[in-house]
């Protein structure tokens, strides 16, 4: 991209031909920054000067911060110039960049964050590093790591060589092999003893967990689908009614929260306290994909829930459906992926409300009930950017606020959704955050699979058309004729940057929820030949897990295995999970065999539970008598109904499949002469039977 305006601005850089608009946002600095390139590293190497690498995002508050205060200071760029090269990197275009430096500075200093610095040899190996820098302590750091170069080159050699090693075992996993005493891949390879570690497990955390505002007792608090999902799934088939209420808790405290976006629907990605009150505002796709899926599954999970509970549930799901129909969406197919925290260069300047905002848009009957729905003036105030301004939150539920009001709460939420598109409407007139117009494959899928619960949660053949839009794009667009994935999509660029296991994982995941959902073999397919293909280019057998990175992939100073959950369930959890579906589809015996090795070197490793909960929800498959569940009929389209009705319970540990044909080893002689369901174990079948009651009483 060519930055037509760059006679404006006293200076330019090279990022001004990037398609970033993190790396676009810095290409008037005067630091004189390069995109990450080959040709930086060898002038870094020829000139024998050390590179700072620094690593953010678009929508990443304290990277603007950091930006405004050092990388716009001249003196501070001269420094930078004169003795470094400077490499810029947008950390949702670079993942394996970034895991590797977020590494290294976790170990040098034992946290991380973004914006994420750090100070390098030629050869790419980090010596000094941090997140966060005013401009004054950025100087200083760098003259110190200049003179420790100068000084004492031995000392910075061997911390480098010790670093380098240090990020390179981190996250690794013994992989146990294939003799042993489980036979992995059968259905006893895991038994009591891995029942009691996850009951252990669950008992330890609960320890950790906030019995008033959910999530875990303590600030900031991040939203974290994949541990909602598992307490979800332990809860049900276990029969924890304190692990299903704190999952309720938690997702009723945040959609209540200032993190959640009441006028316009969606969720920022973090909280700065433990009420879910205030957010650093960005609103990132991966977390609202995940979110959708999530409040779309408590919904359907938790029955008993108060009527004003679920009504709450549904709402999070559908609002962030809404709100990425209204401003994510890409006409290729895809999503867009985040909204900035700032606009004006003020965080959160968009989202907040003054009462005298209010006040002059609103009737004194609709003020009312906003003030007293939001806490307008009172708990919900927040003046820390803006005099007056207030963070939209519910202090309580729905039937306690509609009885202060006088009202029946299906009738108070009938009157706040008139009143949310007046403001939204007002809203939307302001100035915007800036938005990141690019399209990555990963959180693509993440969002096609939220879609996918919420159309089958809530019957939205709306929901479930727009996911198939969404991975037909990644399919067709993002996969090249050798079968690989691109990592990100813009408009000026098209594909580019190969594929991480996280793409092939999530995309992968999304099919085959996508082909459970429908039952449209192509999305079968599409699965298991990208799972061939993230084993031919990922896959270690030696190791018995897969690298992040492709092993034909540009060498870093570490290659690194992504084994952690966190806002993002781990690649290699996920593909473990997809080897399990899809050994069951495909009959593929061998891919069940890795699957489990992966889930058993994992569970050694695991000693703090919510780092591993996408690891044990495949532990749950494994000793929860997971089932396939075969839907066919003689006709097409006919099981469709059936499938429905199935789907419309939660029921997690199954896998399902069906159709009119035989087009897929799961389904070999199960067409009949009239509609069937099976249910399955192990491929193993019970008699079929005619109706979804019938069915149901197989579960017993």
């Amino acid at each position: 991209m060519t930055d037509t305006l760059s006679q404006n601005h006293a200076h330019t850089n090279a990022l001004v031909h990037e398609s970033s608009p993190y790396l676009l946002q810095h290409a008037h600095n005067p630091v004189d920054w390069q995109p990450w390139s080959e040709e930086a590293w060898k002038q870094a190497d020829a000139e024998g000067k050390l590179v700072v690498v620094s690593i953010g995002y678009s929508a990443c508050h304290w990277c603007h911060v950091m930006e405004h205060e050092t990388f716009e200071d001249d003196e501070a760029a001269a420094l930078m110039n004169e003795h470094f090269v400077c490499i810029k990197v947008d950390r949702e275009e670079r993942p394996d960049v970034d895991g590797v430096y977020m590494t290294a500075v976790q170990l040098m200093t034992k946290r991380g964050g973004w914006p994420l610095n750090a100070i390098c040899l030629p050869d790419g190996r980090p010596i000094y590093g941090g997140t966060y820098f005013p401009r004054q302590r950025w100087m200083e750091a760098l003259q110190s790591v200049l003179t420790a170069k100068a000084t004492d080159p031995e000392h910075v050699e061997a911390y480098a060589t010790q670093l380098a090693a240090g990020v390179s075992a981190a996250e690794l996993v013994d992989i146990p092999p294939l003799e042993g005493s489980k036979a992995w891949g059968t259905p006893d390879a895991f038994g009591n003893a891995d029942r009691q570690l996850l009951t252990d497990g669950v008992a330890q955390w609960k320890q950790y967990w906030d019995p008033k505002w959910g999530g875990n007792n303590r600030a900031p608090k991040f939203p974290i689908p994949t541990n909602i999902d598992f307490l979800l799934h332990y809860g049900t088939v276990r029969g924890d009614q304190t692990a299903l209420d704190h999952a309720k808790q938690t997702l009723l405290q945040m959609e209540r929260g200032g993190i959640h976006d009441h006028i316009g629907g969606g969720f920022a990605r973090y909280s700065v306290d433990e009420k879910w009150h205030v957010p650093h505002f960005e609103k990132m796709l991966y977390d609202n994909g995940q979110l959708a899926a999530t409040f779309a599954r408590a919904y359907q999970a938790l029955t008993d829930a108060k009527p004003d509970e679920r009504a709450a549930l549904k709402r999070g799901a559908l609002g962030i459906v809404s709100f990425v129909e209204r401003e994510w969406n890409h006409p290729s197919g895809g999503f867009l992926s985040a909204l900035d925290a700032d606009s004006e260069g003020v965080e959160g300047k968009y989202y907040v409300w003054t009462e005298a905002d209010l006040r002059s848009l609103l009737s004194a009957e609709e003020f009312e009930l906003i003030r007293t729905v939001y806490g307008i003036g009172g708990a919900s105030a927040w003046t820390e950017e803006i005099p007056d301004a207030n963070v939209l939150m519910r202090w309580k539920g729905d039937e306690a606020l509609a009885n202060k009001l006088n009202l029946r709460a299906p009738e108070m939420r009938e009157k706040l959704e008139s009143v949310h598109a007046k403001m939204l409407n007002v809203r939307d007139q302001r100035i915007p955050p800036g938005l990141d117009d690019k399209v990555l494959t990963a959180w693509t899928a993440l969002m096609a699979s939220g879609l996918v619960a919420t159309g089958v949660v809530f019957e939205r053949e709306q929901d479930i058309e727009r996911a198939q839009a969404a991975m037909d794009f990644i399919l067709k667009t993002q996969r090249d004729d050798d079968g690989r994935l691109s990592h990100v999509f813009h408009e000026q660029t098209g594909p580019r940057i190969d594929g991480f296991l996280d793409d092939y994982g999530c995309v992968i995941g999304a099919c085959l929820d996508l082909y459970q959902a429908t039952f449209e073999v192509k999305y079968a397919n599409a699965a298991r030949q990208l799972c061939e293909q993230a084993l031919a280019d990922f896959y270690d057998a030696e190791a018995g897990t897969f690298w992040f990175t492709r092993s034909t992939g540009e060498p870093l100073f570490a290659r690194k295995q992504e084994n952690d959950d966190s806002v993002m369930p781990s690649a290699n959890a996920q593909m473990a999970r997809n080897l399990f579906l899809l050994s069951a589809l495909f009959d593929q015996r061998d891919w069940r065999v890795i699957s489990d090795r992966m889930l058993a070197g994992a569970l050694d490793r695991t000693d703090y539970w919510p780092s591993a909960t996408h690891w044990a929800g495949l532990l749950l498959w494994r000793t929860e008598n997971f089932r396939e569940v075969v839907i066919t009929s003689p006709k097409p389209g006919d099981f469709a109904d059936l499938r429905n009705e199935m789907q419309r319970e939660f029921r997690p540990g199954i896998l399902w499949a069906g159709g009119s044909t035989e087009n897929l080893p799961l389904l070999d002689h199960r067409v009949m002469d009239s509609p069937a369901i099976f249910v399955c174990e192990d491929g193993a079948c019970q008699l079929p039977v005619k109706n979804a009651v019938a069915a149901a009483k197989l579960f017993d």
